[in-house]
């Protein structure tokens, strides 16, 4: 037999295996076992929670033939079919690629088919926020009034994406983040029974570095088995993952508040050297200080993301330090962490991130000093620093541009050449601009059609690495009545958005 991945292997079969999430469970058990199933459910809540496992217990739970307890007996043909992905009755769709209106209306031509080998039909629309609007409003009337032997369960990330009509006919649950100690104990379970010998505290860096989410915690776990083997240790766990542990992290913010220039330099660049991501970097830092914050606030009761044992001492020294002034680093490593995005001066953004972050913890006295050496900034010295940055956003945004044509061209060359027509305005909250100007109307009109909306979401997904929307702006060069276009000026600046010939 193939091997299985840790995540799957270990998915729950019924809902006393199901880690956390106690009120949906008990809520959902006790629905099964008196008969009172809705007909359609939204399960919403982070990524690995147990969404999608939980709607595949309940369609056991609503075909298992011996039923008990309002637990599937995983012994029927029935269970047995869907634990192994044959039942034919239950139906996974991904709304990520199915997100049209076409594929759901053909859905609603299959719901009326009676159930084929069990006693009851389930869908399970996973992602469902990424449906098109027409896609919602097409299966509003079927998820209101589905035939009887039909249920629906959507499952997404996103729930303030789905519109109040579809919620309003779903019974809903929230789905929590697991906490640190639920994952812990999984994990030992887990090593327990692969053989693995693992140290606790190599443990414990999985499960906080897997922000709730016990899949993500398998799959780390899975990653640092394969490479290491069956002896697995607290650096074995940095190394294959690229982390930095607590006590780096600790020592570089030590040199951050002291104002150590040199240190801070050092610091970073044997870090980068010995092949850690610079984004990586800002992420663990900017998670060290959001457990410093809550140290100040609780002591070690806290449950934090990147902090262990060894750095509490650190922690401690530093707990009385301005919580305006460690809110201010946040922000300006949050900021260097999406600049890191689409730049390829990874280490000069990230020293410059740092220094930023240091020149924020000078004393009264030193910045005072700092401010009487300074000489008067002419409006010349001010206008050539905006453009040098204008220049800086241009040449990020030219590079990202460059690459997404070169993906389009890849996959259709046809799409290419109607999308480099275009210019790429900016990104904000996931959502690429992309403008035309006005006598390109044929070209935009052509790039949102599915075909070649769906090769360009491929291409930004691999660059992205995650799911990116894309609007296509028409810009007329003395006219912004768009909303769109507004919206794209409110974000970008008039002068990025303004496409002159």
């Amino acid at each position: 037999m193939s091997y299985l991945a840790l995540y799957r292997a270990w998915r729950p079969r019924c809902f006393s295996e199901v880690v956390g999430q106690e009120q949906t469970v008990i809520a959902l058990r006790n629905a099964i076992r008196t008969g009172r199933i809705s007909h359609a459910y939204l399960f919403s809540g982070p990524r690995g929670t147990g969404k999608t496992s939980i709607a595949k217990i309940i369609a056991k739970a609503v075909n298992c033939e011996s039923l008990e307890d309002g637990e599937p007996c995983n012994q029927c043909s029935s269970c047995i079919d869907i634990n192994h992905g044959n039942f034919m009755d239950v139906i996974e769709i991904d709304a990520a690629s199915n997100r049209g209106i076409d594929e759901i209306r053909d859905l609603r031509e299959k719901i009326r088919v009676l159930p084929a080998q069990g006693k009851t039909k389930v869908y399970i629309i996973d992602e469902v926020h990424m449906l098109t609007m027409e896609a919602f409003n097409a299966l509003l009337k079927t998820i209101e009034e589905p035939p009887e032997s039909v249920i629906f369960i959507l499952a997404t990330t996103e729930p303030q994406k789905i519109p109040a009509t579809i919620r309003s006919r779903c019974q809903s649950y929230q789905f929590r983040r697991l906490t640190a100690g639920e994952i812990t104990n999984r994990l030992e379970e887990v090593a327990r029974d692969g053989g693995m010998n693992i140290d606790q505290d190599a443990l414990e860096i999985i499960s906080r570095r897997a922000n709730g989410g016990l899949r993500d915690a398998l799959g780390m776990l899975d990653q640092v088995y394969s490479f290491k083997g069956e002896n697995i240790s607290r650096g074995d766990i940095l190394d294959v993952l690229g982390l930095v542990d607590d006590r780096y992290l600790a020592r570089l913010m030590e040199a951050v508040f002291s104002r150590d220039t040199a240190e801070i330099i050092n610091m970073l660049g044997t870090a980068l050297n010995e092949g850690k991501e610079a984004s990586q970097l800002a992420r663990e830092t900017a998670l060290y200080i959001r457990d410093l914050l809550l140290f100040s606030a609780v002591g070690r009761e806290g449950e934090f993301g990147v902090a262990g044992p060894e750095s509490y001492p650190f922690m401690e020294k530093r707990k009385d330090l301005s919580r305006d002034k460690l809110l201010k680093a946040l922000r300006i490593l949050m900021d260097t962490g999406e600049k890191l995005k689409f730049s390829e001066g990874q280490r000069f953004l990230l020293e410059i991130g740092f220094l930023e972050m240091a020149a924020l913890f000078a004393s009264p006295a030193e910045a005072r000093a700092n401010t009487d050496q300074k000489a008067p900034i002419s409006k010349s010295s001010m206008e050539k620093k905006e453009n040098k940055e204008k220049e800086v956003k241009n040449e990020a945004r030219d590079l990202l541009w460059g690459k997404i044509l070169s993906g389009v061209k890849e996959k259709k060359i046809p799409t290419h050449a109607l999308l480099s027509q275009g210019k790429l305005l900016g990104m904000k909250d996931d959502v690429i601009y992309i403008g035309y100007k006005k006598g390109y109307k044929f070209h935009k009109e052509k790039m949102e059609e599915k075909a070649n909306r769906e090769i360009l979401a491929e291409v930004l997904q691999d660059i992205a690495g995650k799911l990116v929307e894309v609007e296509f702006i028409f810009l007329d060069d003395d006219q912004y009545n768009d909303i769109i276009v507004k919206k794209a000026i409110e974000l970008f600046g008039a002068e990025v958005v303004e496409i002159k010939d």
